[in-house]
């Protein structure tokens, strides 16, 4: 049965299609305002629907003898409130369309949030999934970069926070992320439990401040930085590693030299 990919027009989106071509038919849902990245999904042989993530009756028409849906709606970009309700439209629209998976990439810290917002956000739509009729695999993964990515770019504009230049992290590569994801729906079948977490993050851990100059080098647009959501601010300053999970295969000298190829 074919697989749909929500928010499909992101960075992980793209990456998760990108290894789900060739296993069967790959729906992608993006963003109606997003006509590019419909026509290139369309041109890399996906069946494309155009929409938003809070229409329930549209993704369940796109939804329709769907197996699993990924869902990618949800970073930490994304208003905290926006995460959670997006998250309980695609869970509602899923199980009107019979769907059987959900999997969902949430955040590492997600344990403790400590009165982000954010994780705070990703906390509520766990405990959505887990509580779901169906089967759902939540992947806790590092602070992600890839190409076109928003909050990769606004550290590359040298958006960091000051406050959180010594706070650690273990930035995962974006396609390091899709193949957990595509990985984790493959091997679900050999799980008995309903929900499922793994953990997933990059093979090094540096500090963020590091990281972001990394990221700028070597050459970083004129002009002020943007500035960050506080909420994103406040996320991106606390150390956000954790042992025991999955290690991303992609180091960061490889995913800057992909970064900038791509």
């Amino acid at each position: 049965m074919p697989v749909l990919v929500t928010a499909a027009q992101t960075s992980v989106g793209r990456a998760v299609v990108r290894r789900l071509r060739g296993t069967g038919q790959v729906r992608a849902f993006v963003d109606y305002r997003d006509v590019e990245a419909a026509e290139a999904l369309r041109a890399a042989g996906c069946v494309v629907a155009r929409g938003t993530l809070d229409d329930e009756g549209h993704l369940e028409t796109a939804l329709e003898q769907v197996h699993t849906v990924v869902h990618l709606g949800g970073d930490p970009m994304t208003p905290p409130e926006t995460v959670v309700d997006d998250a309980a439209t695609v869970v509602s629209a899923a199980l009107g369309a019979g769907c059987r998976r959900v999997i969902w990439p949430s955040f590492v810290g997600v344990e403790a949030p400590q009165g982000n917002a954010y994780l705070e956000a990703c906390v509520e739509v766990e405990s959505l999934l887990a509580d779901a009729p169906l089967e759902s695999i939540v992947i806790r993964r590092a602070l992600t970069y890839g190409p076109r990515d928003p909050l990769t770019e606004a550290l590359a504009a040298g958006a960091a926070p000051a406050q959180g230049a010594e706070a650690t992290h273990s930035p995962l590569y974006v396609d390091d992320l899709a193949l957990v994801l595509v990985e984790a729906d493959r091997l679900r079948g050999l799980v008995g439990e309903i929900a499922v977490n793994v953990t997933v993050t990059g093979p090094t851990e540096l500090l963020l401040g590091a990281f972001a100059d990394l990221l700028t080098a070597p050459q970083r647009p004129p002009g002020p930085a943007p500035a960050l959501d506080p909420v994103v601010a406040g996320l991106l300053g606390r150390d956000l590693v954790s042992d025991g999970g999955i290690v991303g295969p992609t180091d960061i000298p490889e995913g800057l030299q992909r970064l900038a190829a791509e």
